[in-house]
């Protein structure tokens, strides 16, 4: 069974304080929540997954709507002033536009996907501190694994200044 040390601090200091030396020592941090952001913790992660999604998506689609547009001029031929079927600029300018729209929409879905954004709960907020954390404090969450883990956790977090510590299953 997996545990969490959780601890409730009333101020920013020793809460910084308790991040870093659990940072420092190895803990791996689950949830960080406050009444306000703070810039030492902003971490947006790694967006190369969107940038990727972004490109593939807006390839895929401009080679499709340029498939698409070859295609038909065989399906249904029409000659339009002796001009001859393939014209491939005349296709660039609804392939270029399709790239940027399939690419912003592969990049809407890659930014909810690695945001979370598709829960619609989270067991965090089941907690009584992650509820208090939204009006006056500041709350840190570790992942502890065995009950050794456990108890180091929970000194650590009583040595930073928390006020009030526990260990949940």
């Amino acid at each position: 069974m997996s545990r969490l040390a959780i601890a409730l601090f009333d101020d920013e200091g020793p809460f910084v304080r308790a991040s870093t030396r659990a940072l420092a020592r190895d803990f791996r941090i689950l949830g960080q929540w406050g009444p306000y952001p703070l810039e030492i913790f902003e971490d947006h992660g790694d967006t190369r997954a969107i940038v990727w999604a972004v490109a593939i998506t807006g390839i895929l689609g401009a080679a499709a709507m340029f498939a698409l547009a070859t295609f038909s001029t065989y399906a249904y031929p029409f000659d339009s002033g002796g001009r001859p079927l393939f014209t491939w600029q005349t296709f660039l300018i609804p392939s270029t536009e399709f790239l940027a729209l399939t690419g912003a929409i592969g990049g809407v879905i890659a930014l909810f996907i690695k945001a979370g954004l598709t829960r619609l709960h989270h067991r965090a907020f089941d907690l009584a501190e992650v509820e208090r954390a939204s009006r006056d404090s500041f709350v840190l969450a570790l992942a502890c694994d065995t009950g050794d883990s456990a108890n180091a956790a929970v000194a650590l977090l009583a040595e930073a200044g928390a006020f009030h510590t526990r260990v949940v299953e």
